[in-house]
């Protein structure tokens, strides 16, 4: 170790002068290996970039579009593929609603050349084409025009069997059995009718049988002869079937005076989110039916709860409406003739959706 310096002493400037051009000679040589490493990439990434800049081809453009099957929410389209010089492309699938004029655009990949559209709209009418699409995003034409129309359920539900019973003077129920439709879960909301014409106020749901369901029709004329249908209607909305018609006689009254008016109306609870109202009166009298034969109807923003209506309660329930975030109650009495006294002061609630 002591001898080292001492050589390098004894060379004197010649051996320092040695050590500094080998210094040099490796930095040129780093130097120019990076110079021609970067010189290389440029050339590459730039005759990449010419190369992707210079591909204006279009694909060739898919040909014999045909519509192989339809469904009541589905077509199924075929065609002939297309081909690209770059060796890759995809498909665009255009879908044109022809009932309200809207249209949406849906991918399919290179190897395809079928397509199954979904959600279509039963009784609309589409039209359909393809084009392809390379990767340099260059177009082809679109292929020949398809139609479909779609078809939709004309098979209505089976018809209701209808029977009516007299309750009172004022008061008939209407019990029919469900009907049911060639689709599943279809199946049905119902519309009735009195003397011939649409009925469609004082309805009231009522307890029924296992696979049946039932109604009560309210405030009748006390001794009217009425006649009454009840019509199936699935869920389409275009398909329906009419039951049988059911006669029913109301009972006669000279009753003329309604109760009194129901007092102290007030919540006992409430679901603010929106559902049941719980609510609370002192009941109401009557100069001829007893406490217990008086019933309470209950008003939501002035329509009728649909729910079934009790008798001789000071307590019962409603909904409130949906999407309304003020809901004001209010509660009429009834007698057995229909007699209905004047309704009851009003209580009015706030949902969450009303902040």
């Amino acid at each position: 170790m002591v001898g080292a310096p001492h050589a390098l002493v004894t060379k004197g400037n010649d051996s320092i002068e040695e050590t500094s051009m080998t210094t040099q000679t490796l930095a040129r040589l780093i130097i120019a290996t990076a110079a021609v490493a970067l010189l290389t990439t440029l050339l590459f990434s730039g005759k990449t970039a010419a190369a992707a800049k210079a591909d204006k081809s279009a694909p060739t453009t898919p040909t014999n579009l045909v519509v192989t099957a339809i469904t009541s929410n589905t077509v199924s389209l075929r065609w002939n593929p297309s081909t690209d010089n770059s060796g890759k492309f995809s498909y665009r699938v255009k879908v044109n609603s022809l009932n309200n004029a809207t249209s949406t655009l849906e991918f399919a990949g290179q190897t395809q050349t079928t397509y199954t559209v979904q959600y279509m709209v039963p009784f609309y009418s589409y039209s359909f084409a393809v084009y392809a699409v390379d990767g340099t995003g260059n177009r082809s034409s679109d292929s020949n025009l398809v139609k479909a129309d779609i078809p939709g359920d004309t098979v209505p539900p089976s018809a209701p069997v209808l029977e009516a019973t007299t309750l009172g003077p004022s008061q008939v129920q209407l019990t029919w059995t469900k009907s049911v439709d060639n689709l599943p879960n279809n199946c049905c909301s119902y519309a009735f009718s009195r003397n011939g014409s649409p009925l469609t106020q004082n309805i009231n749901a009522a307890a029924a049988p296992n696979g049946y369901q039932s109604v009560i029709i309210r405030h009748l004329p006390p001794g009217s002869n009425n006649t009454f249908t009840v019509t199936a209607i699935d869920f389409t909305g275009r398909n329906s079937s009419t039951s049988n018609t059911a006669n029913a006689q109301t009972w006669p009254s000279v009753d003329t005076t309604p109760p009194s008016v129901p007092t102290n109306l007030h919540i006992v609870s409430l679901d603010t989110g929106g559902g049941e109202a719980w609510l609370g009166w002192t009941q109401s009298t009557d100069d001829t039916d007893a406490q217990n034969n008086i019933e309470y109807e209950i008003y939501v923003n002035g329509i009728l709860s649909p729910l079934p209506v009790s008798a001789g309660v000071d307590l019962d329930f409603a909904y409130t409406l949906p999407g309304v975030c003020q809901n004001t109650f209010t509660v009429k009495a009834v007698d057995k003739t229909g007699n209905t006294s004047a309704a009851s002061a009003p209580v009015t609630v706030k949902l969450w959706v009303c902040n």
